[in-house]
């Protein structure tokens, strides 16, 4: 297979990203088949933030990292910076692909995803609080945050419900119609939100609900994530 940036696809999408971005640099790494951006995104007009963001080597399936430089932020989970790294946290795992969908380009990572991030940033900044509706919590919290907004579509985002669709999130195989909707109506799938599941593991990679799953419950069993559902449904119709 031809390397993605060699394709069509590739040479189209680079030349609309440095239209659309011209401060930034899109360079390629030909012997580790991956890319980086580098440059300096303007939040104001006298005011921006340095740009690193490292391209995995199987995009545009897999999701970029932003690096960020020390001195302009400093590297503090309350910032929503790996402490050890200096990975940025733009958002929870599993909202990556809502933010930017299979198929979105580079130019609209960079639009739903860094450039808010840094808008977020400098906020905090000037006014010493994060603007509303604009970051997460930090750790279990913003975690809690993101699914129970998941969880709307389904009536429910009880603590239990969140934990319900977290686990059918984070299985490898898809859901059975036969199998209890997660959100504790009792009811199959295929006569309930079954639609809604769908659409949220389209693009909801498992790993990254996996993720966030042993993050919240790090010491439950993962031998039968389809057992533990069924069961953790159940339990809740019945109290």
């Amino acid at each position: 297979m031809r390397w993605y940036w060699n394709s069509e696809n590739g040479n189209e999408e680079a030349a609309k990203f440095q239209k659309a971005f011209p401060t930034l640099a899109l360079e390629f790494e030909r012997n580790t088949h991956s890319a980086c951006v580098r440059g300096v995104l303007p939040i104001t007009p006298n005011i921006g933030y340095t740009v690193s963001l490292k391209l995995p080597s199987n995009y545009p399936k897999g999701i970029p990292t932003l690096w960020i430089a020390r001195n302009e932020i400093p590297w503090l989970a309350d910032r929503h910076i790996n402490e050890a790294s200096g990975e940025g946290c733009l958002c929870v795992r599993s909202e990556y692909r809502l933010h930017w969908p299979i198929g979105s380009d580079l130019a609209t990572f960079i639009d739903r995803l860094v450039r808010p991030y840094f808008a977020a940033q400098l906020f905090y900044e000037t006014h010493g609080y994060w603007p509303k509706n604009a970051a997460r919590s930090h750790g279990k919290d913003g975690i809690i945050e993101a699914y129970r907004e998941l969880s709307i579509p389904f009536g429910n985002d009880s603590s239990q419900i969140i934990e319900n669709l977290m686990r059918l999130l984070a299985r490898k195989g898809p859901p059975k119609g036969h199998e209890l909707c997660p959100c504790g109506s009792g009811l199959r799938l295929r006569n309930c939100h079954f639609d809604v599941l769908q659409r949220l593991r389209n693009n909801i990679a498992p790993e990254h609900a996996k993720a966030d799953l042993e993050m919240m419950f790090p010491s439950i069993p993962r031998e039968n994530e389809r057992r533990d559902s069924h069961f953790l449904v159940r339990s809740n119709r019945m109290k």
